[in-house]
């Protein structure tokens, strides 16, 4: 799924760019990204699009949405003090009482979902704090790769950060494929079936699909990159991790059940949390 999600979203950005270019008229003063930021927005790519999303879907399918995406209220205070470190930003006390208001927004969920389950699966959680962690550090690295060069559309680090991802996907599809071997050397079977998996799926389904890609990975992160590039680091996490709620929401409708207390209190907080960030 990650593979099909990535390969959508580099041809999108396939078509995209050149329009972008031609729009703007750039097309003969275009200067690519230095060596240094085509690295970085590579490595970007396998850590964070790559690898860190597999941990993700892994803890979706473990330990669900909601309670996967709560962790990300660690993410504003990692990237906070990443920012303060190496790139100088500031850490008021503003922006403090707002990740507050939004950090209690997981900790109300979490709350819940302890109330419903009583346990928390460890394999689901290491597999979310693995992707957290890994998404964190490809926000890091995408800084960085726009600090060496300011001039580098967000489309163009988002188009080489797929690349990354699906170079990441090749490895970990190969050293799956000889560790199987290793076990069975007549197992002849695809490691990754991108279009035999794909065209396997119902009309609907391959719609859902679709338009997860065009919402998710390939629009979201555009102008979530847009916002790396200039924004402040923590701020924007700090209303990224706003996810369990929408989720929660979601679930919600989905399912047909009526919003809890929790979600009322956890919506609260994030109205407030948001205010004092905008203000």
């Amino acid at each position: 799924m990650n593979t099909v999600k990535a390969g959508v979203a580099l041809i999108l950005l396939c078509v995209t760019l050149p329009i972008l270019f031609w729009i703007n008229g750039t097309f003969e003063t275009w200067r690519p990204p230095t060596d240094f930021s085509s690295s970085m927005f590579l490595l970007s790519g396998a850590l964070g699009l790559g690898i860190g999303d597999l941990f993700l879907l892994g803890a979706f399918i473990r330990i669900g949405v909601s309670r996967t995406l709560m962790l990300y209220g660690f993410q504003p205070l990692i990237l906070g003090a990443a920012g303060f470190l190496f790139f100088d930003q500031t850490f008021d006390s503003q922006r403090w009482v707002a990740i507050a208001f939004l950090i209690g927004c997981l900790v109300i969920f979490s709350l819940e979902r302890y109330r419903e389950t009583k346990s928390w699966e460890l394999p689901g959680l290491a597999m979310a704090i693995i992707g957290v962690t890994m998404d964190s550090s490809g926000v890091l690295i995408t800084r960085l790769a726009f600090e060496d060069s300011p001039s580098t559309h967000p489309l163009e680090g988002h188009f080489v950060r797929c690349i990354g991802a699906l170079l990441a996907y090749m490895v970990v599809a190969l050293a799956i494929k000889v560790r199987r071997r290793q076990k069975n050397p007549h197992d002849t079977r695809p490691v990754i079936g991108i279009f035999s998996h794909f065209l396997s799926f119902d009309a609907k389904s391959k719609a859902l699909i679709l338009l997860g890609c065009f919402g998710g990975t390939y629009l979201s992160l555009c102008l979530y990159l847009t916002a790396i590039q200039i924004g402040h680091l923590a701020s924007i996490s700090a209303i990224a991790i706003t996810g369990p709620m929408f989720a929660a929401l979601l679930e919600s409708v989905i399912h047909k059940r009526r919003p809890t207390v929790y979600l009322a209190i956890a919506f609260l907080l994030f109205l407030g949390g948001f205010a004092v960030l905008m203000a």
